[in-house]
């Protein structure tokens, strides 16, 4: 009888240890997606896999704004993927409400990129909710389809700009947001996979 109890009872360190590594690992996991360049997600209530930057671009605004959620505009490529069929897009949040009919306009290293329509909602892409976490509640938000060159032009550039019309107290106003890519790899990551 002692002989059973002894090895159930040195059993039981071996198994938590096997848990704690485990548990380890899978917390490591969960991590993964603020630490990495490019990340794949699953929205659970479409089925859609999303490869996405794991922090989208932030573009500072070049005009003076005392509100310091309005200084940032936020740019981030992704790609849908139902069942092999795969899409890409851009998301684009800027914490203005653009003038009627005004639509952002992206630059690349000082030339336009050239985007289609965009859509206001999920629902143009396919999947239950944004691929990127809403920086403010009040942003606008685009997403455009784009194409493979589209991404390989992102994955080249070193200076990205968002122009966009917003109305003002003395009619229409051109507001920019700006960054330089530098050291950051990664829409040229993205742009590889």
């Amino acid at each position: 009888m002692t002989s059973s109890r002894r090895s159930q009872t040195v059993g039981q360190p071996a198994r938590f240890l096997l848990a704690a590594m485990a548990s380890m690992f899978f917390a490591s996991c969960a991590a993964l997606p603020d630490d990495a360049p490019v990340v794949e997600q699953l929205d659970t209530e479409t089925g859609v896999t999303i490869a996405r930057l794991g922090r989208p671009i932030e573009l500072y605004r070049e005009t003076f704004h005392q509100d310091p959620a309005g200084r940032f505009a936020f740019l981030g490529p992704f790609e849908t993927n139902l069942m092999g069929t795969r899409e890409l897009f851009l998301w684009i949040a800027v914490p203005v409400e653009p003038a009627a009919d005004a639509v952002p306009t992206v630059e690349i290293n000082g030339a336009p990129l050239t985007l289609g329509v965009p859509g206001r909602s999920t629902d143009f892409v396919g999947v239950h909710k944004s691929p990127y976490k809403i920086p403010t509640p009040w942003s606008s938000m685009y997403y455009f389809k784009v194409d493979a060159a589209a991404v390989t032009q992102l994955g080249e550039a070193t200076k990205l700009t968002i122009r966009v019309l917003e109305p003002g107290k003395n009619g229409t106003v051109k507001t920019l947001f700006a960054t330089e890519i530098g050291a950051d790899t990664r829409l040229k990551d993205f742009a590889a996979r």
